[in-house]
């Protein structure tokens, strides 16, 4: 089975990677990043725009999309339990200016707009820091599930060969 965190590990090392101060701090403190966030800080709106975005920019096709991989649960946790409020600040203020301008221009919040509508207004934003964040968040949180490594041509399960290694606590030494 895939582990998530070892994979986010690897790719922690990116400039982009570091860029994002939650998203490091989690996969060093070795946290599930499968868990739901023990600190809800996205309301049920935002929560279904943040959805919306990730399905925009990773929707399902011939293989798993963000909504399979449980992606918007993934960004949700990061930026609730890993960012602090500063951090996250981007991406709520970017979330409720989007909606505020798809209400603007369309009469209904983003989450409710046609497909059409919404990927105009999020290509509206593709410069903001709150596309950048949240991008960056769904596409480490789709390639690092299972769904979504699993589904990439050229998916290896176990690379190389396969060699058991134990801890012997009578000798103190890797057998």
């Amino acid at each position: 089975m895939l582990n998530r965190r070892d994979l986010l590990r690897a790719a922690i090392g990116s400039s982009a990677g570091l860029a994002f101060a939650g998203l490091h701090r989690a996969c060093l403190a070795a946290v599930d990043l499968d868990a739901a966030p023990a600190n809800r800080v996205l309301d049920d709106a935002e929560r279904e725009i943040l959805t919306a975005i990730a399905d925009l920019i990773l929707p399902a096709t011939d293989t798993p999309g963000a909504l399979d991989a449980g992606v918007p649960q993934f960004v949700e946790l990061i930026l609730s339990d890993w960012h602090t409020s500063a951090e996250r600040q981007p991406v709520l203020d970017g979330l409720a200016a989007l909606d505020a301008d798809c209400r603007a221009r369309w009469g209904t919040g983003f989450a409710g707009c046609t497909l059409a509508a919404q990927t105009e207004a999020l290509a509206a934003t593709e410069d903001s820091e709150m596309f950048g964040m949240v991008k960056t968040l769904v596409v480490n949180g789709y390639i690092t599930s299972e769904a979504g490594a699993t589904s990439q041509a050229g998916y290896n399960p176990m690379p190389g060969v396969y060699r058991e290694v134990v801890f012997d606590a009578a000798s103190g030494r890797w057998a």
